[in-house]
């Protein structure tokens, strides 16, 4: 046990942030292979021994600061489920044009690396896990809700590799929210009545 943690002095906030920000500075610059933990402590002015103790390996590391850096893009839910769904999609196309390109990039052309592991533990599974609840905010728990969840991304992805770039609000509340949530203009009956192979759950 460490010295501080044994006096029972809290650990400071500043210096965890100033650790996982070098963290993603480094990521940028140099890639995961070339991040060395030596060098983050060093530049956020931490012993290597106290990070270690915090994230006991690089990966750790990496993952809670890309964890850290997805949090500022949560939505907060509000008394409307579909304008939130929508907040959602847009702010994962932003994403995508921004930091989380170079990420995607990863994950497409070297799925088994390290990186992509932990891409898809702190970003992809959180993004994906809150996605499908603010569609479930939508259209209820449907047999389908992870397929129709899934959609939305797939299609923002889709976009960027057929037109360069993201699909702006327009397109994403004009074409794929109604894909995902089976509502349109004039729409008889929510989605949770209706399945999206046609068929009715509620008997018809």
């Amino acid at each position: 046990m460490s010295t501080d943690r044994a006096r029972g002095r809290p650990r400071d906030p500043a210096v965890d942030q100033a650790v996982l920000r070098e963290t993603l500075a480094q990521l940028d610059s140099r890639g995961y292979d070339g991040l060395r933990v030596a060098e983050v402590a060093r530049d956020a002015g931490v012993g290597l021994g106290s990070l270690y103790r915090r994230w006991p390996t690089k990966y750790a590391l990496v993952v809670d600061a890309l964890r850290t850096a997805a949090a500022t893009r949560e939505v907060e839910p509000t008394d409307d489920p579909l304008e939130d769904l929508l907040t959602g999609l847009v702010k994962i196309a932003e994403g995508l044009g921004h930091r989380a390109a170079p990420l995607l990039a990863v994950l497409l052309t070297d799925p088994a690396s390290e990186l992509a592991a932990a891409v898809r533990e702190a970003k992809v599974d959180p993004v994906r896990a809150a996605g499908r609840e603010r569609l479930r905010r939508v259209i209820g728990s449907t047999p389908d809700l992870d397929t129709r969840a899934d959609l939305g991304p797939a299609l923002i992805v889709l976009h960027m590799m057929l037109h360069g770039g993201p699909p702006d609000e327009r397109r994403l509340r004009e074409d794929i929210l109604p894909l995902m949530t089976g509502i349109r203009d004039g729409s008889p009956r929510p989605p949770s009545a209706q399945r999206v192979d046609g068929t009715d759950d509620l008997g018809g």
